[in-house]
């Protein structure tokens, strides 16, 4: 469990994008936490520790679907100002980072709608 502090250190020495990291049980227990110094937090920990528990139940429900599609690899969820990463460590544990949103990313995701989507998908909007 003591490599699981030192990979967090490593993980935030390693890309300055990295905002927060955190190593959670799947009983929604936070391990172990680092945080950036030299950034303006978006949350206090009582409100991360609450994203954390619903982040852990969305990745039990994904686990339940996983005789059809496979385990779950990983999730993105990007925002206009932060991107949030979970990734499972084991069976019971999950790597929850969050990070700055590149603004390029975010510009190119800005102008996705429905239309450019049918179009790519090769359907028309009255298609199904």
């Amino acid at each position: 469990m003591e490599d699981y502090r030192s990979f967090l250190e490593v993980l935030m020495i390693s890309n300055k994008n990295v905002r927060f990291s955190a190593i959670c049980s799947l009983k929604e227990e936070l391990l172990f936490q680092k945080r950036r110094d030299d950034i303006r937090q978006l949350f206090s920990l009582e409100e991360t520790k609450e994203q954390l528990n619903r982040t852990i139940e969305s990745w039990k429900s994904r686990a339940e679907i996983k005789d059809k599609v496979g385990n779950p690899l990983y999730s993105v969820s990007s925002y206009e100002k932060i991107k949030r990463i979970t990734i499972p460590i084991d069976d019971d544990h999950l790597l929850f980072i969050s990070m700055d949103n590149n603004d390029e990313e975010v510009e190119m995701f800005k102008n996705i709608n429905i239309k450019n989507v049918s179009t790519l998908l090769g359907i028309g909007p009255s298609k199904s």
